[in-house]
């Protein structure tokens, strides 16, 4: 067992290292440029900031993760991030749209919207950093690699369409499934288990 999970290990590496690499540095680097832009437009636009935080809000209360006074379900919380990693990676299997993208460009701006909204109603920056960095620094790489995943799987599936080449889908599957259980679900379950037991007590020292 240990030799398998070694050699599935290896095999992750050499994909991400690879072919994978691509999508993975503009995921990456789109998610940090969208982010600042979200900041910005936040800042200059209140109103619009405001509307995205409070559909964020809403989304939250009705999905079963928090409970009105900030209680966070582990098992809802964790199981609403791999949920939401699967449909994006769904979304790749959709030929040609590059619908991951979507997905890259909510969150990332959500979060800048969210840092303007701290900002320009005068609450704690260092309190928003402090809800925010904790899970976010495992959260986030979790949440770029399912983009990168469906862009992937969306660019293998549409050169599948245009020339017909053998086996790539299959291949692409086997490597995604393996990023995905190696890569993202740990980083989901690290930052679900700090979002929930870690960060309320930071922030309840600020």
């Amino acid at each position: 067992m240990m030799n398998w999970l070694k050699e599935q290990n290896r095999l992750t590496k050499e994909f991400i290292r690879g072919d994978f690499y691509p999508q993975l540095w503009m995921s990456a680097v789109a998610f940090a440029v969208l982010m600042v832009l979200g900041f910005v437009l936040g800042y200059f636009m209140e109103d619009l900031a405001a509307s995205f935080v409070g559909f964020f809000v809403q989304q939250m209360s009705g999905s079963g993760v928090m409970e009105q006074d900030g209680t966070i379900h582990l098992p809802a919380l964790l199981l609403n991030n791999l949920r939401a990693s699967l449909f994006t990676i769904g979304y790749g299997l959709i030929p040609f749209l590059h619908l991951p993208a979507l997905s890259l460009g909510i969150n990332s701006l959500l979060m800048g919207f969210m840092a303007a909204y701290y900002l320009t109603n005068g609450m704690s920056m260092l309190f928003f950093f402090a809800a925010i960095i904790p899970h976010g620094i495992f959260e986030i790489p979790a949440l770029v690699y399912s983009i990168a995943m469906g862009l992937y799987l969306c660019r293998t599936i549409t050169t599948f369409v245009r020339h017909n080449t053998k086996g790539i889908v299959h291949k692409a599957q086997y490597d995604i499934l393996r990023v995905f259980a190696l890569r993202a679900v740990p980083l989901f379950i690290i930052a679900s288990v700090i979002e929930t037991y870690v960060t309320p007590w930071i922030v309840s020292f600020i």
